[in-house]
Formats: C-alpha cells, sequence, structure tokens
C-alpha cells in the first residue's frame, strides 16, 4: 500500500510502468488502479469525443442547478431519454461542488480503474509462480487492450463492459453467485448491458450444447449482411416506450449512414486490427475445439468460459453488422482472450501451444495499433506530471500531437 501513494504522489505513470514490471506485488494492481484515476483527471478529451459533452453538461449543471425531484424526474421519461443511472447521478452530484471536468472524469476513473486492475489480475494470478513468455504476455496484453484504460472516454459504455466481465467471470469461472448480481447491475451504468446480461443467464440457466455453440460461433463469421429495418421494427414492438428515442437513434437511416462514413474515411490499420484478433480468437477456438485432449479431463470452469465465449462471440459477430453493434463485439473478445490466456496457464496443450504461437504476429499487430490509438487521449500532463502539478497545470496535449 505504501508503495502505491508513493508512486502516485511522485510519478503515477511511473507506478504504472513499476506495476507491470513487478505485477506479482500485492500493491501492484492497485497502481494500476490509481494510474487510471489520474489518467481521467489529465485526460486530453477532444470535441467531438463523447467526454466532452459529459463535461459540458457538468458545467451546465453547475452553473443553472436542478433540484432533487426535478432530476430523478429526467430517469426513464420519454421526453428525456435518459436511461442510464451511473454518469447522470455522478454528474449530478459533483456539479453541486464543481464544474472541472478533470475532477468529473477522475471520479469516473476510480469505478473504471477499479474493475479494469481487477480484471487484469484475475488472469494474471492463474499463473501463480510459473514465469509466463512471450505468448501468454501478448495475449494479457491483447486482453488489457480490447477496452483499454484509454476507452475512458466513453465512460458508460466501457465501465459497463468491465463491471459486468468481473461479475461474469467470477461466476463462470470461480461460481461466485454474486457474479450474477454485479454483472446485472452493469444495466446501471449502460442500457445496453441489457443483452449481455440476458446472454449470461440464457447461458447459465440452459447449458446449451458444444457442438451447437461452436458452429454457431462459425456460422457467425459468414454473415454478410442484416436488414436494419426488420430489426429497427422487432425492436420497437418489444422495447419500453422509455427505450423507444434510443432504439431509433440507434437504428435510423442517418445513423447509419453515419457510422458508414466515419469507417470509410478511418485508416486501413482501424480497419483490420480488429480483424486481426478476431481471426486469432478463431483459429485457437477452433484448435481448443478439435483437441487431442479430451473434454472429460476439463473443469467446469472451462466449460463455463468456453461456451459463454463462444456465444458471446457469436452474436457479437453478428451485431456488428449493425451501427455500433461492433461495441458487443469487443467485449466477447474481452471475454475471448481472458477464456484463451486460462486456457495457456492451466493446460498443457502442446498443439495449441504451438498455434498461439505462431499466429502471435496478429495479438501484435492489434497491440500496436491500440496503443497508437490511445495516444489520442493520453496526454503529456499524464506521463510527465503528478497530481499536485496537475493541479497548477492544465495543458492537456495529446501524445498523437508529438507522433504526427
Amino acid at each position: 500500500m505504501k508503495n502505491n501513494f508513493i508512486f502516485f504522489i511522485f510519478s503515477p505513470f511511473l507506478g504504472f510502468i513499476q506495476a507491470i514490471k513487478h505485477y506479482r506485488e500485492r500493491w501492484a494492481k492497485n497502481s494500476i488502479w490509481l494510474f487510471v484515476i489520474f489518467y481521467g483527471y489529465t485526460m486530453y478529451r477532444p470535441e467531438i469525443m463523447d467526454s466532452s459533452r459529459y463535461v459540458t453538461k457538468l458545467k451546465q449543471l453547475y452553473n443553472t442547478p436542478l433540484n432533487w425531484e426535478v432530476f430523478i424526474a429526467n430517469f426513464y421519461s420519454d421526453d428525456s431519454g435518459t436511461v442510464d443511472i451511473y454518469q447522470p447521478l455522478v454528474t449530478y452530484l459533483l456539479s453541486m461542488v464543481t464544474d472541472n471536468g478533470n475532477v468529473l472524469f477522475a471520479v469516473f476513473g476510480i469505478l473504471f480503474g477499479y474493475f479494469y486492475s481487477r480484471n487484469i489480475w484475475m488472469l494474471l494470478d492463474l499463473t501463480k509462480s510459473q514465469k509466463m513468455n512471450t505468448t501468454m504476455i501478448a495475449i494479457l496484453l491483447a486482453f488489457a487492450c480490447v477496452i483499454g484504460f484509454w476507452n475512458l472516454n466513453g465512460v458508460r459504455m466501457w465501465t459497463a463492459a468491465h463491471m459486468f466481465f468481473y461479475g461474469a467471470y467470477i461466476l463462470l469461472a470461480d461460481a461466485k453467485k454474486k457474479g450474477i448480481v454485479i454483472a446485472v447491475l452493469s444495466i446501471l451504468v449502460h442500457f445496453s448491458f441489457v443483452l449481455p446480461v440476458g446472454l449470461l443467464l440464457l447461458f447459465y440457466f440452459a447449458r446449451l450444447p458444444w457442438r451447437i455453440l461452436y458452429f454457431f460461433f462459425v456460422s457467425s463469421f459468414f454473415i454478410s449482411s442484416l436488414n436494419i429495418e426488420s430489426i429497427r421494427t422487432r425492436l420497437e414492438s418489444i422495447a419500453p416506450d422509455f427505450l423507444l428515442p434510443r432504439v431509433k437513434s440507434y437504428t435510423s437511416e442517418e445513423y447509419v449512414e453515419t457510422i458508414s462514413d466515419l469507417n470509410a474515411t478511418g485508416n486501413w490499420y482501424i480497419t483490420y486490427y480488429s480483424t486481426s484478433i478476431n481471426w486469432y480468437i478463431m483459429i485457437l477456438f477452433t484448435v481448443i475445439y478439435f483437441s487431442r485432449n479430451k473434454f472429460g479431463s476439463y473443469n467446469q470452469s472451462f466449460f463455463n468460459l468456453f461456451g459463454f465465449s463462444l456465444l458471446f462471440l457469436s452474436i457479437g459477430n453478428i451485431t456488428a453488422l449493425l451501427p455500433s453493434g461492433n461495441r458487443y463485439l469487443l467485449v466477447a473478445q474481452l471475454f475471448a482472450t481472458a477464456f484463451l490466456f486460462f486456457y495457456y496457464a492451466i493446460y498443457d496443450n502442446r498443439e495449441f501451444k504451438k498455434w498461439a504461437m505462431l499466429f502471435s504476429p496478429l495479438l501484435f499487430f492489434f497491440i500496436i495499433v491500440s496503443i497508437r490509438m490511445s495516444f489520442d487521449t493520453i496526454s503529456l500532463m499524464t506521463v510527465l506530471t503528478n497530481p499536485i502539478l496537475a493541479t497548477l497545470i492544465d495543458l492537456p496535449i495529446p501524445l498523437i500531437d508529438l507522433v504526427k
């Protein structure tokens, strides 16, 4: 605990580096947690990103306060369209004392950083005293990059993602029933987690057959298009009234066109970095499925994690064809990379390890592009300052400005 605060006061970024180097120390995961909080305080927030909108809302509430009754009435109302609890509530409470966007995102970093650091160390705890090789490190880094700490910009979706993963993982791998509660609470952070929670409950109670899950997963790779109009109609028919504005906005023709235009203008590596990890997962899941190791020798944690990853990846591949549906695939990739690390650490399957090493360049490509993308919001203040200097200086210059 002492090392955490020494690094945090002197240099959170140095604490981040030392935590990676000394990951077996008890203080390491808390250094990552504190660094994420500091990142939230010092991150660069471009006007086009969600983070800027949240800061604007904080300032509006600070300058024009709402009473509690009016604020509460906005939730789940047809007029406001507010269906998430976490971000609006934190913003409202902080607006009573400050309009500082840095403070807002530092507070957001508390919950995000907690689950982000705990999720990484749940996997590291699997290694115990064994030494990690290059392939294991690559899989772990890929897991940490699928929804990296720099995704704090989209605080609602990605906080919910790590929260859901934590709950689902301890339920599936450790049989801890409290995991269901934590997973369900992710819906309060982002309403769209109704779908992942529904899948988790379906899998947990229905116990779907392995062959069906695997071939459903393989088939999902070859679905090239969906009828968005029919999906919109179906969703509008089953969604409660307070969710209709969100359903319509996410499936409207204008939104579809906007997302398509954004994808078309992206750099080539932005398009292919997600594809690279998808194919890595596909190849290794196939190796595991047809492995010589008999299913009877695996434990229940294996069956749970493998099965749910197959189910979630299948749905993620399908929803990725919808505007903004790719977010579910990212959450599914979180489970898939975690399972691959779990399998590598627990089972001595030499055939699997050979294939994992052979196709590791796909992971390294994904990791490199992910780190490059983090430069858009990691600032020089994040790397070079500390909590004392950051309160005196407010010049969040993104690292990408040094690269371009």
